[in-house]
């Protein structure tokens, strides 16, 4: 049974998200997925993808809110706070509120990695930037 005013179901392929695509020195691809900023419905996470070509990363950086990551393909590093882990396709890692984290892809093979962010928010700054 619906919500009144909730969509049963929200698709979109990751072919067809918004994305931004960020120069070196942290050379990679990001794309919203779900958003309530695209969604209105959506009001407590946010979903999108980070693409890191080999050697590529992601500044070290913290935020409000709590992020999940899951690696769907290939394989790299994470580090939040002060641990760096291994990471490879099927791993889901969670970090907390307002703790630093870096996506680090030191292989050769492209690094694709699904994020969640509850609560949603930081990923206007993406929106805002795609084109």
């Amino acid at each position: 049974m619906a919500i009144e005013g909730v969509e049963d179901m929200i698709i979109i392929h990751e072919n067809n998200a918004l994305e931004m695509k960020v120069p070196a020195p942290f050379k990679r691809t990001l794309k919203v997925l779900l958003s309530p900023a695209i969604n209105p419905e959506l009001k407590s996470l946010a979903v999108g993808l980070t693409i890191l070509p080999p050697g590529g990363k992601s500044e070290e950086h913290k935020h409000i809110e709590g992020e999940m990551f899951y690696v769907v393909s290939g394989k790299g590093s994470i580090k939040v706070g002060e641990e760096i882990e291994d990471v490879t396709a099927g791993t889901a890692i969670w970090s907390s509120s307002g703790k630093s984290h870096q996506l680090m892809n030191n292989n050769n093979d492209t690094l694709k990695i699904l994020w969640v962010l509850s609560p949603p928010g930081r990923e206007a700054a993406i929106l805002k930037q795609s084109g």
